[in-house]
């Protein structure tokens, strides 16, 4: 399968899924997650220092500004020390360069026939990620693949009504070309995700930390 949901938890509002992965990744993700958390316990040691010699209600003010610091940097990508923050974080600079980053509410959306497409496409990552993602994102993934791929999809079906069961494991001629040609029109959610870890891993590996004293609380 290209990704499978396990399962949703209404009490976070996150949705599980699994993702394939290229070889490496995992790597990849450990060592960008590797230098984002040095820096946040760098970071978090500052936030400590500046609660000394503070009155108990001083220290809880100062707790909550810390708090809603570490929020902002995580929402914006400058702060990037969790793996499902990290790709969450991709996947929306993913939307956002599809045009997708928008409300999907009362859209006529439905999830993508996996079965439908050629395994080639759905397979060949040797690697998986399991993830927890908000709901509202992978909705956004959802409505999104359906809504660019639902022309093709359409096809896809009257191809398999036209063209018997034998055709489909041929290796040759028109038939399997414009299947192939067809597929290669729809847009999986495992196409979107790995996409979001692509872009999550640029910004963790390559995009500078600022320093500590420009961002902590004063």
């Amino acid at each position: 399968m290209e990704y499978g949901d396990v399962g949703e938890d209404e009490d976070t509002g996150e949705t599980k899924v699994t993702v394939r992965v290229p070889l490496g990744t995992r790597l990849a993700l450990t060592s960008g997650l590797a230098r984002h958390q040095a820096w946040s316990q760098q970071l978090k040691a500052h936030h400590r220092a500046q609660l000394k010699g503070l009155t108990p209600a001083q220290r809880d003010t100062l707790r909550g500004e810390q708090r809603q610091a570490l929020d902002v940097l995580r929402s914006c990508g400058g702060l990037l020390d969790k793996r499902d923050l990290l790709i969450a974080f991709g996947i929306r600079q993913e939307l956002q360069a599809r045009g997708w980053d928008r409300s999907w509410t009362g859209a006529d959306w439905e999830e993508i026939p996996m079965g439908l497409l050629p395994a080639a496409l759905v397979s060949g990552y040797p690697e998986s990620l399991s993830l927890s993602l908000p709901a509202a994102l992978v909705e956004q993934v959802r409505a999104g693949c359906w809504a660019s791929s639902r022309e093709s999809i359409r096809r896809l079906r009257q191809w398999r009504a036209d063209y018997s069961a034998a055709v489909l494991q041929s290796r040759d001629g028109p038939p399997e070309a414009e299947y192939e040609r067809l597929a290669a029109g729809v847009t999986t959610a495992g196409e979107v995700y790995r996409a979001g870890v692509r872009r999550g891993l640029h910004v963790a590996l390559r995009v500078p930390t600022p320093p500590i004293t420009a961002l902590a609380p004063h």
